[in-house]
């Protein structure tokens, strides 16, 4: 070959190379790993992976070389509650697969005596309603309580058509209501009431008859005097409407002496 053809393609090689090195582009973009291991900028800011036309620290998570680091759009960072141990998490958070977590998943994970419930081991509530307590208890935020006693009821007493007498079954309810106003330590005003048959003032006259009568027995079973009072209200406050010519069941609803506790 001669010398002339040597020095030819000589010159051509090292065109090519001089062409390769002026066209490399300039960090921090890139077209392979090599553009930004070969930069001195790439090395000292450890971006040496080309991703997406630019240098970046890394790749993939093993690019990292740290299992505590993560790759997230091309940076190395430290993972969000990663741990090697218990000690490593915050409170009563536990390490799972180099994870911080809760105390427990499941009943299983927490000690005798106590479950999982919201991710930590509590106490086993004694109960969960009131049935699971004894007699006279009631189950409050899972802890058996005495459950209060119930105050008395002060009910309604029903009359006969055209009667302001007591039959029996107002005189129980009525010795009921007494012990219970005494009992309460009330007051209680008693009004009288009657159905739609009859006049306007014929029975505002039985109404007010009808509390009278109530009032006369509660106090002969020992309720203060000072304590009652009466009002008539005749057939103005119907509990049910039912026309004159109505059923008996209708109008038995309306006669009636309700009390008012003060």
């Amino acid at each position: 070959m001669s010398l002339r053809r040597v020095f030819a393609l000589f010159s051509v090689a090292a065109l090519m190379a001089l062409t390769s090195v002026a066209c490399r582009p300039d960090f921090p973009n890139c077209e392979t790993d090599a553009h930004c291991a070969d930069s001195e900028a790439g090395q000292a800011e450890s971006r040496l992976y080309c991703v997406n036309g630019l240098c970046q620290q890394c790749r993939t998570s093993e690019d990292c070389g740290d299992a505590s680091m993560e790759c997230r759009a091309g940076v190395c960072e430290e993972i969000p509650g990663y741990c090697v141990g218990t000690g490593d998490c915050p409170g009563n958070q536990v390490c799972r697969e180099n994870r911080c977590g809760p105390e427990c998943m499941s009943n299983d994970e927490c000690g005798e005596g106590t479950i999982c419930e919201g991710g930590s081991c509590v106490a086993e509530p004694e109960c969960s309603e009131d049935g699971d307590c004894g007699e006279g208890q009631r189950c409050r935020r899972g802890v058996c309580e005495e459950a209060p006693e119930q105050a008395c009821q002060i009910d309604t007493v029903y009359f006969t058509y055209d009667s302001s007498t007591l039959d029996d079954d107002a005189r129980n309810v009525l010795q009921n209501n007494a012990a219970c106003i005494q009992e309460r330590g009330v007051s209680v005003q008693i009004a009288g009431h009657a159905d739609e048959r009859g006049t306007t003032e014929y029975n505002i006259a039985l109404s007010e008859r009808r509390a009278r009568s109530v009032r006369s027995y509660l106090t002969s079973l020992g309720v203060s005097g000072s304590s009652v009072t009466t009002v008539a209200y005749g057939d103005s406050r119907l509990v049910r409407v039912c026309q004159e010519g109505g059923p008996e069941s209708c109008h038995r609803a309306n006669r009636r002496a309700e009390f008012d506790v003060r």
